[in-house]
C-alpha cells in the first residue's frame, strides 16, 4: 500500500506538457521606463524571446539586457525595422512616450 501512494505522487512530480515559449516585444525599449521593463522582461521564465525596439539605442539596450544569465534571446531592432521586431510576437508592451515639456505639470497632462 505505502507503495502504490508513493508511485502516485512522484508521477505528478513529472510534466509532459511543453515549457510556455512567449516572444514578447517592447516598443520602446530605449527609455527610462523601457530599459527597467525590459530587464523584467528577460528575467520572467515565461519569455523565451524578447524583441527590444525604439527609434534609438534599442540594440545598446539589447546588448545590455542580453547578458543577464537567462534562457531566453534578446534581439535588438533599429527605427527602420519595426516589422521584423513584430514578427511572430505574441505580446505587445509599449512604454514609449514624449516626456513632459520643462514647466507642464503631472496635473495638466
Amino acid at each position: 500500500m505505502f507503495a502504490r501512494s508513493v508511485l502516485r505522487s512522484s508521477s505528478r512530480l513529472f510534466s509532459t506538457s511543453a515549457p510556455r515559449q512567449t516572444k514578447v516585444a517592447v516598443l520602446g525599449a530605449g527609455g527610462g521606463i523601457g530599459q527597467p521593463l525590459s530587464l523584467l522582461l528577460k528575467t520572467d521564465p515565461l519569455v523565451s524571446s524578447l524583441s527590444l525596439y525604439d527609434i534609438r539605442g534599442a540594440p545598446g539596450v539589447a546588448a545590455d539586457v542580453s547578458h543577464v544569465d537567462t534562457a531566453s534571446e534578446v534581439k535588438g531592432y533599429a527605427a527602420d525595422q519595426l516589422d521584423q521586431a513584430l514578427d511572430g510576437v505574441q505580446v505587445v508592451v509599449i512604454p514609449a512616450g514624449v516626456p513632459r515639456k520643462p514647466g507642464v505639470s503631472p496635473r495638466s497632462v
